[in-house]
């Protein structure tokens, strides 16, 4: 038997109530939580207040919490994508990508963590790590929308459809875009 396999049903029965994959719902989590610890890690900073350090700590570990599963439904998400897609490295870079910015916000936690516990505020190094975290999170988070927004990954009905007809001519990502030349809505043929 396979020991995912509670964990994939859970995904699957997640899935068919949202109508897509939970992932692009679980990530808001860990990217709002962490914009909300870079902030307040700012502020602690300008302003001396321990209370903003004890914000940016409290709401690092959520984020975490968060990036833990949304890591799970993405990597359900990215064995999905065939190889031979183009998508394929898009989701592999946002894939590896997403790994350095939660090692960067794990370990700006384990050194606040340690800061905590000897009394001191948190060091340069861990908010530098912190801010670090937030600045590749948002490049990250553009990658997961090109992969939605240009590509089609995890919309149902497009990835059917590639699957079902490998050729999509002038259409190679399987969606029909708006033209930069056209009105919002109209679309060029």
């Amino acid at each position: 038997m396979d020991p995912l396999k509670p964990l994939t049903d859970a995904i699957d029965k997640t899935e068919g109530l949202l109508g897509h994959s939970p992932h692009p719902a679980i990530v808001a989590l860990p990217v709002g939580a962490w914009a909300v610890s870079n902030i307040a890690d700012t502020v602690g900073l300008l302003t001396g207040d321990d209370r903003f350090d004890d914000a940016a700590r409290v709401s690092m570990g959520v984020g975490l919490i968060g990036a833990a599963v949304s890591a799970v439904t993405g990597i359900r998400d990215y064995a999905a994508i065939p190889k031979e897609r183009p998508s394929h490295q898009v989701a592999t870079a946002h894939a590896l990508g997403n790994a350095v910015v939660g090692t960067l916000f794990t370990t700006s936690y384990i050194l606040r963590l340690r800061d905590q516990a000897d009394g001191r505020r948190p060091s340069l190094l861990a908010r530098a790590l912190g801010l670090a975290g937030g600045s590749l999170a948002l490049y990250t988070a553009w990658l997961g929308g090109v992969l939605v927004e240009e590509y089609g990954e995890s919309v149902k009905p497009v990835m059917d459809e590639m699957s079902r007809n490998k050729s999509h001519p002038g259409d190679e990502y399987g969606r029909t875009r708006l033209s930069a030349h056209s009105p919002l809505g109209v679309r060029d043929r």
